[in-house]
């Protein structure tokens, strides 16, 4: 999935040029290629994967529109839902119906929505605690084992 940040290599450039204090914390098997000094590297593990994605304010997950990305399951959405960290995303396959725009976060396809949600999110600590807390919920009630059980238990019926 690094691959995809590539995407939004000229976003992120602006971003970081307007907000010099805003890091890029980018959490993957291998350090990404992109031309920024504001990229912070964690290598992914198993057993860090959470407290690393904690660091985080604002979510990104940006896929191209094509017949594979529309066929992913939105897990990265749903981890920072789950956590309490809003989302911008790109409206591609199930992120539309995981996020909720302007409620738990964001969609966006275009660069100009890309940087108008980020900005958004970056100047209003308060809207991402309120996003960070509809999101969570919205996994809880929609995502978790807990709401899933009698849809499960349902199949050996």
């Amino acid at each position: 999935t690094l691959k995809y940040l590539n995407r939004l290599e000229s976003v992120l450039k602006k971003i970081q040029d307007k907000y010099p204090h805003v890091f890029l914390l980018v959490i993957a098997d291998k350090q990404p290629a992109l031309n920024s000094p504001n990229i912070l590297f964690e290598p992914w593990s198993v057993n860090s994967e959470i407290t690393s994605l904690l660091k985080s304010d604002i979510g990104i997950m940006p896929l191209p529109d094509d017949e594979w990305s529309k066929g992913k399951c939105g897990f990265k959405a749903l981890q920072y839902l789950s956590l309490g960290i809003p989302a911008v995303v790109s409206p591609v396959g199930v992120n539309s119906t995981i996020v909720d725009h302007h409620v738990n976060g964001f969609l966006a396809d275009r660069d100009e929505e890309w940087i108008k949600c980020i900005e958004m999110l970056i100047n209003n600590p308060s809207l991402r605690k309120e996003m960070g807390v509809n999101g969570r919920r919205k996994v809880i009630e929609h995502y978790s084992v807990e709401s899933n059980t009698s849809n499960f238990l349902s199949l050996f019926e």
